[in-house]
């Protein structure tokens, strides 16, 4: 008794192999849509002026080595928050770097300053989050 014609069987092997196929496309979709929040979190953080949160991003390992983002960082208000350059794949396919413009001013001065931040991000499979890797700039 015959359960598969031959074209039966080639139908089935081309249906497995778009399934598992599929299942890569998943998961790079999966680590893509981490990516888009993680870095949207982190520009609603930096735009909305809670910058103490932003060493939470750091990777574990640069904590001790970043400095405080700010003397005073009630008193910054960020005005602009403008990526220059989008995420770029880095030389593994778990990085990625992003540069971007954030415009601020000192309450009590009212004086408008720049920093040009080139973030670098690396995807971590085993717990799927991004982390920061370089450190944050400081505020001056």
């Amino acid at each position: 008794m015959k359960i598969f014609s031959s074209k039966g069987l080639v139908l089935l092997a081309l249906l497995s192999g778009l399934l598992l196929g599929g299942c890569g496309t998943l998961s790079k979709a999966k680590k893509n849509q981490a990516l888009d929040l993680r870095l949207r979190e982190y520009a609603h953080e930096v735009r909305w002026g809670a910058l103490e949160a932003l060493p939470s991003y750091l990777e574990a390992d640069k904590l001790s080595e970043q400095p405080p983002i700010a003397d005073d960082p009630q008193n910054i208000r960020v005005t602009e928050y403008e990526v220059l350059r989008p995420p770029m794949p880095g030389s593994d396919e778990n990085q990625i770097t992003q540069t971007v413009k954030i415009d601020y001013l000192f309450r009590d001065r009212q004086v408008v300053r720049s920093i040009i931040d080139q973030q670098s991000w690396e995807y971590y499979p085993d717990t799927g989050n991004w982390v920061r890797t370089n450190l944050i700039p400081v505020f001056k």
